[in-house]
């Protein structure tokens, strides 16, 4: 999965109708999509709801943003050379991003626009100038300046959840005295440098083989080794950029009824040992999530396939919100 992995790029380009600027766009993505990274191109959508569900979506997964200001109508202002404005659409997009914290920036804006205009006198872009003769070469500028700048595209701002058949691990259970089986999560940090700071995990919902869903309480789960709610998870760049985390556990003699991994050290556990127990053989369909101080939440459905023995045991995942195709 990680082989797979691309950093996405957003593309704020302005796309006025009569105009190269749409295949500018393209030619751009293209090259971008050719370096390895996943390139989103922006297109002005005409309801709230299209900019929720694209826009404002794109914006806060991308790693990296790409702003590019064409000249727009001139600017009836003071000057001793002709002022044009900006891409509007572009300049709000702009406006988000920094609003999103979005570190990686490239900035380019067409001579004869007018400059620190808006946001961009806020946030230090440092916009590279280009002549407007020359834009059929803004795509090769775009791919030069990506380079220099070291942009690299297999990292992603996110934690994902995942885990192969080996992550599990057998341990004598101190308070039961008798030996367990714990089926491990792995949290991984996606980020070529951030560390994810304070990590707390939840099982958020059970689907039931017979298709009922339940939702659960916010109870802590338990990091392998930890006995506190948190773990940190270092970036991608560290040997080993990950955390397991305790999904559940079975005794070796009643492996037909798992128990989920919340936190002894800190919960009540006898009090929720029956609330937070799922009883086969059956198959079942587990959701969990991560919150994490300066990460979006991380969630994942596993499923869950037991029967009567330790054989009968398969946890695998069936998607993510980090899942990469």
């Amino acid at each position: 999965m990680e082989k797979n992995l691309r950093a996405r790029v957003f593309i704020s380009c302005g796309q006025q109708k009569g105009t190269d600027e749409v295949e500018m766009a393209h030619k751009i993505a293209e090259q971008l999509q050719k370096m390895g990274f996943d390139p989103y191109i922006a297109v002005e959508q005409q309801s709230l709801e299209g900019l929720k569900e694209s826009i404002f979506q794109r914006l806060r997964e991308s790693e990296y943003f790409i702003f590019i200001d064409f000249k727009r109508e001139k600017l009836g202002v003071p000057s001793d050379e002709v002022v044009h404005r900006g891409s509007l659409f572009s300049h709000q997009e702009l406006a988000i991003a920094a609003f999103l914290n979005i570190e990686d920036l490239i900035a380019f804006q067409e001579e004869g626009v007018k400059k620190d205009d808006g946001i961009l006198k806020f946030i230090q872009a440092n916009c590279i100038p280009f002549a407007s003769q020359d834009r059929h070469l803004l795509p090769d500028v775009v791919v030069g300046k990506v380079v220099e700048r070291g942009w690299k595209p297999n990292w992603r701002n996110e934690l994902m959840l995942v885990r192969e058949d080996k992550d599990y691990e057998d341990a004598f259970h101190v308070p039961a005295k008798k030996t367990s089986r714990f089926y491990h999560i792995k949290v991984q940090n996606l980020h070529k440098e951030r560390t994810a700071r304070h990590c707390v995990a939840y099982l958020e919902s059970v689907e039931y083989p017979t298709g009922e869903r339940e939702t659960f309480e916010a109870v802590e789960l338990k990091w392998k080794g930890v006995i506190h709610s948190y773990a940190t998870i270092p970036p991608s760049s560290f040997p080993s950029p990950f955390r397991y985390l305790d999904g559940f556990f079975v005794f070796h003699d009643s492996p037909n009824i798992a128990y989920i991994g919340i936190n002894p050290f800190i919960i009540d556990f006898s009090a929720y040992r029956d609330r937070f127990k799922l009883e086969g053989p059956g198959d079942f369909k587990l959701s969990y999530v991560v919150f994490s101080e300066n990460f979006s939440p991380a969630k994942a459905t596993f499923e869950l396939q037991f029967g009567n023995s330790l054989d009968d045991i398969k946890f695998c995942t069936i998607h993510g919100e980090g899942d990469v195709a």
